[in-house]
Formats: C-alpha cells, sequence, structure tokens
C-alpha cells in the first residue's frame, strides 16, 4: 500500500515537472495569436489614448512577452526604442526643457524593464550557477558597487535640497545600466545567444537609420539646404556603426561583411544627416582603434603601420572636407557643420562654460559631489544664462552627480571591461567568438569617446543597451575562456 502511494506521489511529481517544463513552449506556440492580439489591443489604445497610450501599451506587451521568450525581449527592449525615437519624436532633445515624449517613453522602458527583471527571476531557463559565477568576476563586482553609489548620490541629493523629481529621474536613469547589466548575465547563456542578440540589435538600428537617411535626405534634396534632425538614435547609430565595422574586418563569410558593409553605411549616413558631430567623431575613432588592434596581433610594425593609415585617413578626410566648405549647396552645409573653428562654434564655448560651473562645484564637494538631481548655472554664449540639471559631458556628470568617489567606480568599470574584452583576444582564431568580441570591444571604445559629448551609459534611453552590452563582453570572456582551458586539456591529453 505504501509502495503504490509513493508511486502515485512520484508519478504526480513527475507529471507537475513535465507540465511545468512544457508550459514556455505551450506560451510560444501562442506567439502569433499573442502578438495579433496585441497590435489589435495597441491600434485600439492609439485610436483612443492617442501616442501616449499606444507607447506604454507596447511596452507592456513586451514586457509581457518577458515571460515566454526573454532573449527576444532583450532584443525588442531595443528595437522599443529605436521605433520610438523614429515615430513619435516630436521635440528635438535641446535646451533647458526637459521634451515631453521623454515622460511615456520613461514609463514604457520602466515597464519592460519590470517585466524583463521579473521574468529573470522566475524563467526555469536561468542557469542561476552560471549566473553567480559570473557575478563574481571583479567587473560585476565594480558594477555592484557603481549601483550602490548611485542610490548613495541619490540620497545625497535628497539631502542637499535637490528637487525630488529630478533625482528620481536621474536615478532611473543610471540604474537601468546596472539593473540591464545583471538581467544579461542571467538572459545570454553563450556565444550563441550574445550573437543572436547582437544580430536583432544592429538590424533594428540600422532599419531606422535607413528611416532617418531617406526622410532627411529627401527633404534636403527637395528644399536644396541641408535639414538636420536631432534625435538620440544618433548614439545607437554609431555603436551600430561600430558593430558593423566588426563584422566587415573579422567575419570570414562574403555574405555577413556584405550585411555589416550595409549596416555601416545606413548608420553613417543617418549621422551625417543629423549632423551629429560627436556621434561620428566617436565612430571614427571606435572604428581605427578596432584596425589597430586587429593589426596587432601580427606584430608590433603592423601596428604602426596600421595607426599611421588610421591617422592619414582622417588626416585625408578633413582636407578634402575642407575644399567642400566654399561650396554651395547641401554638400557645402554638411561640410561646414562638421569642419569647424572650436574658436568660433557657439555650441563648444556653452560645453565648456558649463565645464567650468561644474568643476566649480566639485572642488566645493569633492568626495560625493552634488548628488542626484543638483544643476548647474553658467553663461552660455547665444541662450544666456542657463540653469540645467543634466551636463553634455558625461564625465563631467558623473563628477557632479556622484562626485571622485563615482568617478573612480566608474572608471574601474570601464577599465575591467577592456581588460576582460582584450585578454586572449590577439591571440584566438578568426570566427564568430572573435568577431562578436571585437564588436562589443567597438561598442565599448565608442561610449567611452561619445561620453565626452553626453551622459549616454546612463541616460535612460541607452542605458539598457550600454548594460547589456557589458554583460555579453563577460560572457564572451567566459566562453573563450572556457574554450582555450579545453583546448589546453586536449593539448595535454
Amino acid at each position: 500500500m505504501s509502495q503504490t502511494a509513493g508511486s502515485l506521489t512520484s508519478n504526480g511529481h513527475r507529471l507537475l515537472a513535465e507540465t511545468a517544463c512544457r508550459l514556455p513552449a505551450g506560451i510560444e506556440l501562442l506567439g502569433p495569436v499573442y502578438w495579433i492580439a496585441g497590435t489589435l489591443v495597441s491600434g485600439a489604445s492609439l485610436y483612443l489614448g492617442g501616442i501616449e497610450a499606444f507607447a506604454v501599451t507596447l511596452a507592456v506587451l513586451i514586457a509581457l512577452w518577458s515571460f515566454a521568450d526573454l532573449r527576444t525581449s532583450l532584443c525588442l527592449s531595443t528595437a522599443y526604442m529605436i521605433f520610438l525615437f523614429v515615430f513619435f519624436q516630436n521635440e528635438a532633445p535641446l535646451g533647458d526643457e526637459l521634451p515631453q515624449e521623454f515622460f511615456y517613453w520613461g514609463a514604457g522602458v520602466a515597464f519592460i524593464t519590470a517585466g524583463v527583471c521579473c521574468a529573470t527571476l522566475f524563467s526555469r531557463k536561468t542557469a542561476w550557477f552560471l549566473t553567480w559565477k559570473r557575478m563574481s568576476a571583479n567587473a560585476s563586482v565594480a558594477v555592484a558597487a557603481m549601483l550602490v553609489m548611485t542610490f548613495a548620490a541619490a540620497a545625497n541629493g535628497l539631502w542637499l535640497g535637490n528637487q525630488p523629481f529630478a533625482v528620481v529621474r536621474q536615478l532611473f536613469g543610471c540604474v537601468l545600466l546596472p539593473v540591464y547589466f545583471f538581467c544579461a548575465l542571467a538572459i545570454l547563456r553563450s556565444d550563441a545567444d550574445v550573437d543572436r542578440w547582437l544580430r536583432g540589435v544592429n538590424w533594428s538600428i540600422a532599419l531606422g537609420a535607413l528611416w532617418y537617411a531617406e526622410k532627411l535626405s529627401a527633404t534636403s534634396i527637395t528644399r536644396g539646404v541641408y535639414f538636420r534632425e536631432q534625435s538620440p538614435l544618433t548614439t545607437y547609430a554609431g555603436a551600430a556603426g561600430v558593430i558593423a565595422f566588426a563584422l566587415v574586418v573579422e567575419r570570414s563569410s562574403l555574405w555577413r561583411r556584405l550585411q555589416g558593409l550595409a549596416q555601416l553605411i545606413l548608420c553613417a549616413a543617418a549621422i551625417v544627416l543629423m549632423g551629429n558631430r560627436a556621434a561620428l567623431a566617436s565612430l571614427v575613432a571606435a572604428c581605427g582603434l578596432l584596425v589597430i588592434v586587429a593589426v596587432s596581433r601580427r606584430g608590433v610594425l603592423a601596428g604602426t603601420l596600421a595607426l599611421v593609415i588610421v591617422a592619414g585617413g582622417i588626416g585625408d578626410a578633413f582636407y578634402f572636407g575642407n575644399r567642400f566648405l566654399e561650396h554651395r549647396g547641401v554638400g557645402g552645409d554638411i561640410a561646414r557643420r562638421f569642419i569647424i573653428r572650436i574658436s568660433e562654434d557657439r555650441s563648444f564655448q556653452g560645453r565648456m562654460a558649463q565645464m567650468e560651473a561644474v568643476m566649480a562645484t566639485v572642488r566645493k564637494s569633492p568626495v560625493l559631489g552634488a548628488g542626484l538631481g543638483s544643476e548647474t548655472v553658467f553663461l552660455a554664449p547665444e541662450e544666456g544664462r542657463l540653469r540645467l540639471t543634466s551636463v553634455d559631458n558625461g564625465w563631467g556628470y558623473v563628477m557632479l552627480k556622484m562626485g571622485l568617489l563615482g568617478l573612480a567606480v566608474f572608471l574601474a568599470v570601464l577599465g575591467l571591461l577592456l581588460w576582460r574584452s582584450l585578454r586572449h583576444l590577439l591571440r584566438y582564431p578568426r570566427g564568430t567568438l572573435r568577431a562578436n568580441t571585437m564588436a562589443l570591444l567597438g561598442v565599448l571604445l565608442y561610449g567611452v569617446i561619445v561620453f565626452w559629448s553626453g551622459p549616454a551609459f546612463l541616460h535612460f534611453t541607452s542605458a539598457g543597451f550600454f548594460g547589456t552590452t557589458f554583460a555579453a563582453i563577460l560572457v564572451l570572456a567566459d566562453s573563450r575562456a572556457a574554450e582555450i582551458e579545453t583546448a589546453m586539456r586536449e593539448a595535454q591529453g
């Protein structure tokens, strides 16, 4: 009798386990039905509640889909931002006023982030043993310290009497990077998952860049003048351009190289037509550094030659650009936008005035800074007296909000990730793993350079993307270390 009861109990546990394992597969089979119903609901929300309701509804659908397919939702979180930039941006993110779009964009990002976090915690597909191992890495510990530093900066801002809304808003942007970092550590199990994420993200960005390139080029040709439009898409376009360049350099497949070349051209064209000097300069510099890294594995002489060639290419670009300065039409307007004299550029002068105000505040509170939500007051050449809570320089932003202590922690994060990217890279054979590692290294270098023009790592429109990139670097580093260890064992055996 007891054996029969035990058998029934055992069969019951087995049936329950099989049902739990089949549940995610069942949800995935209902994917087409889910998205058809979601499209109808989104259309109804657009008709009844306008753009704001539509954007939030779409974010909720992506958040719910996280419980069925986490890896796809990780790609969709980036595609969602590109979709918003392309179709729902009415105001340029400039000046001292916060664009109205940022309010419902932020709500959408919050819903997606909550869905991804909850699904990661409760998913049966999460390999917690592997995740905890990755979290014990030095770079992960540094990111955790950065998270603690962020909350300390928020508490400091409230203690100093900064505006609570500004504190909460900036806390949200700063927290996204470590949150997506730790979620991606659990979601991306292998280098194959990273490769899939890179493909999905790069194509979504490239399609957004294609839309902007067509729109702005058609408008410029029709009006006969250089028509440009500011958009946060330029940050993504520069990162995707670096990824595409790495594919062109490292991929052995001709088809993948052609795809990379098409993506690179689209992203570069979009940046040029949007007139973002910082993104274009960062893209060129990051690609040049990747060339030097790729060639350096063949020796110091080859690396030096690559450095000379890259420098010469940049010099030639300036030479031919200068020849267009006197031309009329769209070509001349573009050249005059990107080739400037710093002493005459009002934008650069305004940034320098703002940094002087930032450094004056940092000198008063060097350790913890002025906290999140703090303001800088300075005189801009054209706008006059400005009072801003943000800083048009990422390094100045970190120093102002978190002090020199926060800057040290942030530099530790970037330094450890750079070391993990370069470790074993130069002696690793050509293939998908090395190409993706080069691509992520390029994104890291691009982010460090473009950070001089704004807090891209810590802004809610791009922090999730960079947090996932940081995690992908560690995932690929573990994959490389495991393959090298296996190869060494086989050689010894």
